[in-house]
This record gives C-alpha cells, structure tokens and sequence, in this order.
C-alpha cells in the first residue's frame, strides 16, 4: 500500500512536471508547422513558375516571369527550369518535415537565410524589385516562424513595411547624394563623390554661406514654434486634465478636429483671414474701429510662426495632456504639506513628473516643424526659405538638382534622427529619475 501511494504521488509530480514541457512542445510545433505550410506554398508557386517556363516570353501572368525570360535569355530555357525545380522539391521537402514534425529547424533557417541571399542576388542580377522583394519576405516569414517568437513574428508585417518605404528610400537618398545630376534630370553615380556635401559649406560669391542660413533659419523656426506650443499648450492641457471625465473627452475631441481637414487647406483659411481684405482687417475696421488702414500681417514672420503653431499645436497638447492626466495628485498633496507655496511645488514636483510628456510634445512638434515647407510657402509668401523650401526647389523644380537636393535630406535626416536619440535619450533619464 505504501509503495503504490508512493508510486501514485510520484507519478502525479512527474505529470505537472511534464505538463509545461508538453505545453511548450505543442507552442512550438504549432509554429514548425506554420513554417511548413510557409514552404508548401513557396513549392506551389515554383511549380506553376515551373509549368510556365516553355511559355516564357508570352503574357506574364506571374510576378518574376518577365525576370526569368530575361535570364532565360542569358543562360537557357532548361537551365531557368532546373533552378525551378531545385528549388521546388527542395521546399516541398522541406515542408513535408516541418509538417510532419521531424527535427529539421537548422535546415530550414539555411533555407531561409539562403532566400533572403538569393533575393539580394536576384535583385543585383536582374534589377526585379519586385520578384527580389517576394523572395527575401518569403525567406525573413520562414526566418520568424523559426524563431518560435509570437512578438517576432507580430512585427515581420510592420518590418517589412518599413524596410520598404523607409530604409530603402533612405539608402537610396543616401547614395543619391553621392552622384551627379545630368542634363537630363537623372543622377549619374559613376564616379561617387562628397562634393554635394561640399556645396552645403561653401560659401556662394557676395551672399555667403547661403545653404548653412537656412539650416540655422529652419531650426530657429522650428524652435520658436515648439516653445510657442509649448507655452500655450501646457496650461491648455493642464486645464483640461483639471474637468470632469465627460467635458475631457469632449475637449480632447475639439483639439483633434483640426486633423480632419488637410493641413493645405487649414492654411490657405488663414490667407483669408489675414489677408489685406480678410477677415481679421475687416473686424479691427469695421466694427472696432481700432485702426484706419488694414495691416500687412501675410508674408510676416507672424503669419509663418501662426500658422505652424496652429497646424502642430495638438502634437504638444495630446501628449502633455497624458503625462498630466497620470501626475500622481499625493505628490502635489505632500509639497504643499511641507509647506510649499504653488509655484514651488509646481517646479519642484508637477512639472518634473510631467517632463516626459513635455519632451514627446517637443519632438514631435520640433521635426515636422524643421521639414515643413507648405506653411512657408502659403504664409510666408516665399520671403522665408527654409530647408523644406529648397528640397522641393530641387527636386520639383525645372532647374532642380536632385543630387544635391538628396545631400541636402541626408544632412536634414540626420539631423533628425540625432534629435530624436537626444529625446531617447533624456525620455530615459527622467523614467528612471
């Protein structure tokens, strides 16, 4: 009796101990065989390629094929359906393991490293972004299954997204800014060169050192707006955290507003306010009578600094108002129990608890502020050139060099991209403060 109820607790802490590992096995499994059925479909798509090769050089109906009539061209008919082949019974074999279970995962992260190399390849090859673009997703897909990572394999989506429209136009700015602008508008990267970067130094004849005035005009901008919007912005979203639950969200509501209608049209609505015959002359004439004449407020560093901190002023409001709405009120509570007066305990306890918040603000009104060029253009009437200005100059315009207009954005992003480590960087200063 005792050897049985010993052997029936053991097995009993045997079973829980197994249970988690089982678990885990299951979890895993579910993700090889997520991989296989990955693998069955690149064999299925090899295969209809395969079945296409004698009909190359006719209607394309897959992407890849006007790729592989071109290498056909190259090498042969029988040596493109080779690779097809190779190819396919390799996946299908592949995917037969991984659906059966068997212990395959080395294998198939070299078949996924070798198709995202096979993608970079191709692309060098053939010049198919397209084709090069499915066969490197199809081999980084591959790549977080195998992982086993749900968080992984939630961002590949959001990974590719940005490898695409972001660091791939970045690099191709990037080497842009390396060439030479011909006479017909392309760039020449023959010969690779920093003399684009050269010019953003140089000085030109009598007006100096033009490109450098306005990077510093732009970021002074730029500056003066986020701390308009912050000045304003703060005690606004202050207030706001200060209402009850139901007039907060209607407040928040009234602040969003403005993004339902493109930033164009808000600002040409401030031409008809501002303008000599608008709005605003009208009512200090007509019905103040505060003045005689209307005022010159279009093409005015007033109109240019009103219209970016009406256009980026809910950047720095939504922000602040979530830092404030989690200010913790005990913290308020207990500066003023030892005695401190209200402008004591707001420095000294609201607004470092609150810094977090003034910082995202400040990001993000400060770099859409720096590339901005439509507010510029539209208030201030040409007279004030900023960066956004000349980017457009150059590459929307007739005697445009897009060359240098790419050295121009690759200095811009940088410059960005620095502002926002500083952010990360004292964001983090002040979560751990």
């Amino acid at each position: 009796m005792t050897t049985t109820a010993s052997t029936g607790v053991g097995s009993k802490a045997t079973w829980a101990a197994l249970l988690p590992k089982r678990g885990a096995q299951r979890y895993q499994r579910r993700f090889e065989r997520w991989a296989g059925w990955a693998a069955l479909l690149s064999a299925l798509y090899g295969t209809a390629l395969l079945v296409r090769v004698p009909l190359l050089g006719q209607t394309a109906i897959l992407p890849i094929e006007t790729s592989l009539h071109r290498l056909a061209e190259s090498l042969s008919m029988s040596g493109v359906a080779a690779l097809l082949a190779a190819f396919s019974l390799a996946d299908a074999w592949l995917s037969a393991c991984l659906l059966r279970g068997a212990q395959v995962g080395r294998i198939a992260a070299a078949r996924a490293w070798a198709g995202i190399a096979l993608g970079l390849l191709y692309y060098a090859a053939l010049r198919d972004f397209g084709g090069a673009l499915l066969i490197g997703v199809h081999g980084g897909a591959l790549l977080a299954l195998l992982s086993r990572n749900s968080g992984a394999l939630l961002a590949y989506p959001s990974l590719v997204w940005l490898g695409i429209f972001f660091v791939l136009p970045l690099f191709g700015v990037l080497a842009a800014s390396l060439g030479q602008t011909t006479e017909l508008g392309l760039i020449d990267l023959s010969a690779p060169s920093l003399e684009n970067y050269q010019r953003l130094i140089a000085p030109i004849g009598v007006s100096g050192l033009v490109y450098v005035n306005i990077f510093v005009r732009t970021l002074w901008i730029a500056f003066l707006t986020t701390l308009i919007c912050l000045l304003i912005g703060y005690p606004f979203a202050f207030w706001i955290a200060q209402q009850p639950e139901r007039w907060r969200n209607i407040w928040l509501m009234l602040v969003m507003i403005p993004f339902w209608t493109n930033l164009l049209i808000r600002t040409y609505a401030w031409v008809i306010i501002l303008r000599r015959d608008g709005v605003l002359n009208s009512l200090l004439i007509d019905w103040l009578g505060v003045i005689n004449r209307p005022l010159d407020l279009l093409n005015t560093p007033f109109a240019l600094l009103l219209g970016l901190v009406y256009g980026y002023l809910p950047f720095m409001v939504l922000p602040l108002y979530q830092s404030i709405e989690r200010l913790d009120k005990r913290m308020v509570e207990a500066a003023q129990d030892l005695y401190a007066d209200p402008l004591r305990a707001f420095w000294r306890v609201v607004f470092p608890l609150t810094l977090p918040g003034v910082l995202a603000g400040s990001i993000l009104v400060f770099i859409p502020a720096v590339g901005t060029y439509v507010v510029s253009n539209v208030l201030g009437g040409g007279r004030f050139f900023l960066v956004g200005n000349l980017l457009e100059q150059q590459f929307v315009g007739a005697g445009g060099d897009k060359a240098f207009g790419a050295a121009f954005g690759t200095v811009l992003t940088v410059l960005m991209l620095i502002a926002t480590l500083v952010y990360f960087r004292l964001g983090r200063k002040v979560s751990y403060a």
